[in-house]
């Protein structure tokens, strides 16, 4: 019989490709996908497991932000067996059209269809069944659908967790607190954006692998990462002072066009912290938004308010006193050119005391005293404003943006910045000078703090579950002067809103708090022209009135800056800021049952061991719908959603009204909050 060598040789072949196939599988389970040892990345994956952001708190542990986490539910659509998907499609799709409303069961039937068809050709296989993000309970009722309820492994579900961030106070503190919708963001601005790391926590690694059947499974070979989620941090912010602040700031910036935006920051004297800081800017609108923190971020001329630092270091000096009596020239000649005029000085003829001249902020007074004590060495002037009274120290902050202080020196002798002579009269009155809204209240405060300067700040601490894991307690700066010149300037700022004529006189005449303080203006210079005004005649005003409160003995400081649009008009800081202060020192004042406590913490969230969360415990464990009412929206999901109940809410703020009410028993475990701000909100916010 004749052998067919070309079948010989085929079935040689086939047996050497069989053998090496062989070879190759001993290999792999011996060598590579051996028990123990990690598998190949076709066959293995790290899942994410996200971590929770911190929440943001304030003085009193009112949540300020807060992340509630939410679901988007994916489904591997290749991943069920073909006997499970064919049995389950059809009920799959009606059960997402029903529950989603958004599409019928024929569209959901056929994108899940065609994503299996094309994750069986090698191409996309993983489809998210809606974009719409669902709550806890939602979450657990669309995975027990048909096929999904099989799970990850043989059903393909796979919810994706996205931590909705919430913002229980709305827009208050906006651009203190900064922004982000959720986890995914990286905050640049306020709170959230410099405490990101702090807040953000890790998100952890959940290591799986394809089994023969190709389903996914937990690699218990390789270690799992749990995630660690993000720190709580808590602010020295008060939330009813912030809400006084923003209130009468929003009530002087709407009474005119001429306004372009301000801030006010309230401080306390003792500490340095921060209770209030309110930043609002027109947003083309007809109403106001924080969009920039004028507080830390514009530096500026700020005008006479400067003429504290300047008396200061005159009285420090002992180069006069509050009673010294001083020449009160109307026109002043010094350096050649235009002379000095000061019309606040008609009505004194001849001499006014250095206590009168504060009063009504002449500024020829304290150029004349400045060059009087200064004009030989003007470099010694200089180094007691910058290194003991400390008026441009730029101290460290909790936010990013601090705009960096600047006084100019006497020993630049090149231009830019050159000084001439001319330069130390007008240091002395609050011009040459740059420092943001903050620098000037931090001066005033160590004079209200009897020379003491604290450094200002906004982070009280860090906290875990509720216990603090790291505490910033206030930092002392140094000393700018005695105390006895702190208290001749708590005389000489009294008497700015005390005596007749004081520059501040009008505004706090009656007012039931003892305010001492300093009235401020001066003229902005226009972006690129390097002049205060431009071809038109117009000017722009940066109006300040900054102080302490109550007299005898100061526990906040306060500062509030207007900024004006071009206008031909002049703007005071008594005129519109004075108001303000007033405002906001009268509520606080009302408010107070001593100045221990300064402000009762109304509509404060009750803790997990208050009688709010008990009663809730023990309505649920006799079957009843627990009461809710008074809670923060964080509080109140976590005991709902934790006990089954599927919750929807509007508004913000704390929970004003539940249905069903508390102690009814229901069947369908629906519960719909209404929240309410604890604020007075005006229609512009």
């Amino acid at each position: 019989m004749q052998v067919n060598i070309h079948k010989v040789g085929a079935f040689y072949l086939l047996f050497v490709l069989m053998a090496l196939v062989a070879a190759g599988q001993i290999v792999n389970l011996q060598f590579i996908n051996k028990p123990g040892r990690s598998y190949s990345k076709k066959t293995t994956r790290e899942d994410v497991l996200p971590c929770t952001r911190g929440s943001i708190l304030a003085d009193d542990g009112r949540y300020l932000a807060f992340s509630i986490p939410e679901y988007r539910m994916g489904m591997d659509c290749v991943q069920p067996d073909s006997a499970l998907f064919a049995s389950g499609i059809d009920s799959l799709a009606i059960c997402l059209a029903n529950f989603y409303k958004d599409k019928k069961a024929a569209q959901y039937k056929k994108e899940i269809v065609e994503r299996r068809k094309e994750g069986l050709k090698g191409g996309r296989r993983y489809l998210f069944l809606n974009r719409r993000l669902l709550t806890y309970q939602e979450m657990k009722e669309v995975s027990s659908f048909p096929i999904l309820r099989e799970g990850r492994g043989r059903g393909g579900r796979d919810e994706v967790k996205v931590d909705h961030r919430t913002y229980p106070y709305g827009r208050l503190g906006f651009r203190t607190l900064g922004y982000i919708k959720d986890q995914s963001e990286i905050p640049t601005i306020g709170i959230e954006g410099s405490c990101d790391s702090i807040l953000r926590g890790t998100d952890g690694i959940q290591p799986m692998r394809l089994t023969e059947g190709r389903n996914w499974i937990v690699d218990t070979d390789r270690e799992t990462i749990q995630p660690v989620d993000g720190l709580d941090v808590q602010l020295t912010l008060d939330i009813d002072m912030q809400d006084l602040a923003q209130n009468a700031l929003m009530d002087v910036l709407r009474k005119t066009n001429e306004v372009h935006a301000g801030t006010v920051v309230v401080m306390e004297v003792a500490t340095g912290e921060i209770k209030a800081m309110v930043n609002l800017e027109k947003n083309g609108k007809g109403g106001f938004d924080e969009t920039y923190n004028y507080a830390i971020g514009r530096k500026g001329e700020p005008g006479s308010v400067f003429k504290g630092a300047t008396l200061t270091t005159l009285l420090e000096d002992k180069k006069l006193t509050l009673e010294t009596v001083v020449p009160a020239p109307v026109i002043w000649n010094y350096g050649g050119g235009k002379p000095f005029e000061d019309s606040y000085l008609r009505n004194y003829p001849g001499t006014i005391s250095v206590l009168r001249a504060f009063e009504i902020s002449s500024n020829n007074i304290f150029r004349m005293q400045a060059v009087k004590y200064y004009d030989k060495n003007p470099k010694e002037f200089f180094r007691k404003l910058t290194e003991e009274r400390r008026i441009t120290y730029d101290f460290p902050f909790d936010l990013k943006g601090m705009a960096h202080a600047h006084l100019k020196d006497p020993d630049r002798k090149v231009n830019p910045g050159a000084w001439n002579m001319k330069d130390l009269p007008q240091t002395a009155m609050g011009y040459t000078v740059e420092i943001t809204p903050l620098h000037t209240l931090n001066f005033y405060n160590a004079l209200a703090n009897e020379g003491v300067m604290m450094r200002p700040h906004l982070v009280r601490n860090y906290q875990k579950d509720g216990e603090i894991v790291k505490e910033f307690k206030p930092e002392k700066i140094g000393t700018i002067c005695s105390k006895e010149t702190a208290h001749e300037m708590w005389r000489a700022m009294r008497g700015v809103v005390e005596s007749e004529g004081g520059t501040g006189h009008r505004v706090f005449q009656g007012c039931p708090v003892k305010v001492a303080g300093k009235t401020g203006t001066a003229r902005i210079v226009f972006p690129n022209t390097g002049r205060y005004e431009d071809r038109a005649g117009h000017k722009m005003h940066q109006a300040t009135f900054v102080g302490f409160f109550p007299y005898e003995s100061p526990k906040y400081t306060m500062i509030a800056v207007v900024y004006s649009e071009p206008t031909f008009g002049n703007f005071y800081g008594a005129t519109w800021c004075g108001p303000v202060f007033r405002q906001v020192a009268e509520g606080i004042y009302a408010s107070a049952v001593d100045w221990q406590d300064p402000l009762p913490k109304k509509g404060a969230l009750p803790q997990n061991d208050g009688m709010l969360s008990f009663q809730g415990q023990e309505d649920i464990h006799k079957g009843l719908v627990p009461n809710v009412k008074g809670m923060g929206l964080r509080e109140a999901l976590a005991l709902l959603e934790k006990s089954g109940y599927q919750v929807s809410f509007e508004g913000q703020g704390i929970v004003e009204s539940q249905l069903p009410a508390a102690g009814d028993t229901v069947r369908e475990k629906n519960i719909t909050l209404k929240l309410k701000e604890q604020y007075k909100q005006h229609e512009t916010d």
